[in-house]
């Protein structure tokens, strides 16, 4: 395997920091669209096995986070929404350049995957794996996390702002720096059932994109003790997205794999190479043995 560090353009002229994991003899392209403020290195064992397993796989850091962080976040217009509009976009038209003769297929944790319908260049994606993506509505939380959660959107992020111009999660090892128009977008998303498919969002503040129109196949896993992914809340954003292809859903017990917990961000835990790792594996091979088509 080689690793290659690369920089990615957005059509606005952002430079998006990622890395390649380089097979010897790659047989397809995996697009990683990482969760909200998340280090990359969470991810990097789960795309290193992908990689041992013929993937070539690019991980990459949204627009101010991360290594795509250039200067201060204070003051800063980034907002949630310009994850799925410009950064995701850009990667799949730097990876369909530059590996043109690979299939490629997407795989997203949470933001990563909620925002994908949101990509203008959406076409010729072979098929998505979904690790833990729904909508995020507070009510639908557990109690606990749900008042951390509001703590977080309605007590630090407007008292944090008001200090240092953005949301210095950092400092509190909550998650990495935010933008304050991303937590603040992020936050009126949580506010309803629908999240940005809701009417005062969908078609307004963002586009309506191709939610209904994905002719790819599409993977959900979730684990049953995640925080934020419920079932209302699964079920509250998949209503609203539809594929010729087929949506197909897994459910882990935590129990069945030795854990006590795998919650939102578990899936990506050494731990998890026989009990998940192998199937994704297994399954981005069933749907690139098939033509572009007939994958189902």
């Amino acid at each position: 395997m080689n690793r290659e560090t690369i920089q990615i353009p957005c059509e606005d002229g952002t430079l998006l920091a990622g890395e390649l994991l380089i097979p010897d003899r790659p047989k397809a392209v995996v697009q990683f669209n990482a969760g909200t403020a998340a280090q990359r290195g969470v991810y990097m064992k789960l795309l290193s096995y992908l990689c041992g397993q013929g993937y070539l796989c690019c991980a990459w850091d949204y627009r101010g986070s991360g290594q795509s962080r250039s200067g201060t976040l204070r003051n800063s217009t980034i907002t949630y929404s310009d994850y799925g509009i410009k950064d995701m976009p850009a990667v799949k038209r730097y990876l369909d350049q530059r590996f043109a003769d690979l299939p490629l297929f997407v795989i997203g944790h949470s933001t990563g995957g909620q925002q994908l319908g949101f990509m203008p260049n959406w076409q010729g994606i072979r098929g998505a794996i979904m690790l833990a993506v729904s909508t995020g509505h507070f009510t639908y939380m557990p109690t606990v996390y749900r008042l951390k959660a509001l703590l977080f959107f309605y007590g630090i992020v407007p008292v944090s702002n008001l200090l240092t111009g953005y949301v210095a999660a950092s400092k509190l090892r909550i998650m990495e720096d935010l933008p304050t128009p991303v937590a603040r977008e992020w936050g009126d998303w949580l506010t309803v059932p629908d999240y940005f498919f809701d009417p005062r969002f969908y078609g307004k503040t963002v586009p309506e994109g191709a939610f209904k129109q994905f002719d790819f196949p599409i993977h959900n896993i979730h684990a049953t003790d995640d925080s934020i992914s419920t079932p209302p809340n699964i079920d509250n954003y998949w209503k609203h997205v539809t594929s010729s292809a087929g949506i197909s859903f897994e459910r882990i017990e935590p129990a069945s794999v030795g854990l006590k917990r795998i919650d939102h961000f578990g899936y990506f835990k050494s731990i998890m190479q026989e009990p998940l790792w192998t199937g994704i594996a297994r399954r981005l091979d069933g749907w690139l043995e098939q033509s572009p088509d007939r994958v189902q």
